[in-house]
């Protein structure tokens, strides 16, 4: 079985994360896909036992399959952060529950690192950049219905105001593990 992610591996975890669903709030790919991106920034090394059990809701009947498909999402996110360039998994005219899905799962996935890289002794310069790219990423967390109304009370017209957001986190992203990477270093708190 090859380790690349193939549509294949997509479809299983489709599947498999739509019948975890069953009322709960469970992750769907696409917040998964966000999560992933934020773990696989991590200045912590965090062992795939603990983020297959986040995104799988410590499910204990989790099959072979489904857990190969998942490491190789990992590993295909890996291999566009640090070798072939990370470009966000949605386009600028995607559904909004798709980019609002990843955000939500960046912004779970980098908050505990986040906390403590924000609370260190690092320049302004740094910290402004971690708050701004972190906005970026986040910012399609934010409900339509309150992004609507802001536009609205500003006269901004939505789909510009969407579009622009989108082309500045697809900016951002590729040079966030950088980011993190130079703030850790810098903090005292991590080693190269």
């Amino acid at each position: 079985m090859e380790f690349n992610f193939q549509p294949a591996h997509q479809e299983l975890l489709n599947d498999y994360l739509n019948s975890r669903s069953n009322g709960a709030e469970a992750m769907t790919l696409d917040t998964v896909q966000g999560f992933l991106f934020a773990i696989v920034c991590s200045p912590d090394g965090i062992e795939p036992e603990q983020w297959l059990s986040e995104v799988t809701g410590a499910d204990e009947n989790v099959t072979e399959e489904v857990v190969f498909a998942f490491l190789a999402l990992h590993y295909h996110v890996s291999e566009q952060v640090f070798t072939s360039g990370f470009k966000l998994p949605f386009e600028e005219n995607a559904d909004w529950s798709v980019m609002h899905q990843w955000s939500l799962g960046f912004l779970l996935g980098c908050q505990s690192y986040l906390s403590v890289l924000s609370q260190a002794n690092i320049s302004e310069e740094l910290k402004e950049a971690l708050i701004s790219t972190t906005e970026l990423l986040g910012f399609f967390s934010l409900e339509l219905e309150q992004v609507e109304a802001y536009c609205q009370s500003t006269g901004i017209e939505l789909e510009a105001f969407r579009k622009a957001q989108y082309e500045l986190a697809a900016q951002v992203a590729p040079a966030f593990a950088d980011l993190i990477e130079q703030i850790a270093v810098e903090s005292g708190l991590y080693e190269e």
